[in-house]
């Protein structure tokens, strides 16, 4: 790296607004809903029954679809309820860890960007430090010139 200043300081400046920008699209996927895009919303599967029961998770912690298989007209209205409610479960929870993993990621990749904040901050810092002993050392030099011998 170099150690001019203007450029450790643009350095700076571009790590700060790619954060931002990181930080922003975090905050946007977080906030969107199910009424969003169906191809950008999060979505897992559960299943019950041996899988003759499917339900269909989205993005915002909404059910997507239920899908029941007419085989199981037959049984009892208590246990198609508890059928459609364990795919239903398993759908969510399926869901969360997807959406639990996706923060992660992304935290990950903002710690990352912030991790090399603290060099180029110190880069920065000691470029600004020879700055001014270089000032300093020049002031001396050019008022030592203008003295009578």
């Amino acid at each position: 790296m170099t150690n001019d200043p203007f450029s450790a300081a643009a350095s700076i400046d571009e790590l700060l607004t790619r954060t931002q920008q990181a930080l922003t699209a975090m905050r946007s996927r977080a906030s969107e809903h199910a009424d969003g895009e169906p191809g950008d919303l999060l979505r897992a599967e559960g299943t019950a029954a041996d899988g003759r029961v499917r339900a269909v998770a989205v993005q915002g912690g909404r059910l997507d679809s239920v899908t029941i298989d007419p085989d199981l007209a037959g049984e009892p209205l208590d246990v198609l309820c508890g059928h459609v409610t364990a795919a239903a479960n398993a759908a969510l929870s399926e869901l969360d860890a997807r959406v639990s993993a996706s923060a992660r990621a992304d935290a990950d990749a903002l710690a990352a960007r912030l991790g090399s904040m603290g060099d180029q901050a110190e880069l920065f810092g000691r470029a600004m430090h020879e700055a001014a002993a270089r000032i300093h050392r020049d002031r001396g030099t050019a008022s030592q010139a203008g003295r009578p011998a």
